[in-house]
């Protein structure tokens, strides 16, 4: 998800939707994630939300981890 340390520091100049609109994508985003779905245009803003908030990056990372630890503890 991060492509380099100085772009998670400079963020992306792209319209950026803040913290209270990624929520509405925050569960269904970590789910495609977990899938391995394709996102498509829906998670656009999203993602250049992700890629200036730091604290909702981590978030997401850390749900995703956590489902497909779920996954695979199932799988056993």
């Amino acid at each position: 998800m991060n492509e380099s340390p100085l772009r998670d520091l400079l963020g992306s100049a792209e319209r950026d939707p803040g913290c209270d609109a990624g929520l509405e994508f925050f569960d269904e985003y970590c789910e495609a994630v977990d899938r391995g779905e394709p996102l498509g245009p829906r998670f656009t803003d999203f993602l250049t939300h992700l890629s200036n908030c730091i604290a909702c990056r981590e978030d997401t990372e850390s749900l995703i981890a956590a489902l497909r630890e779920m996954r695979a503890s199932k799988a056993r």
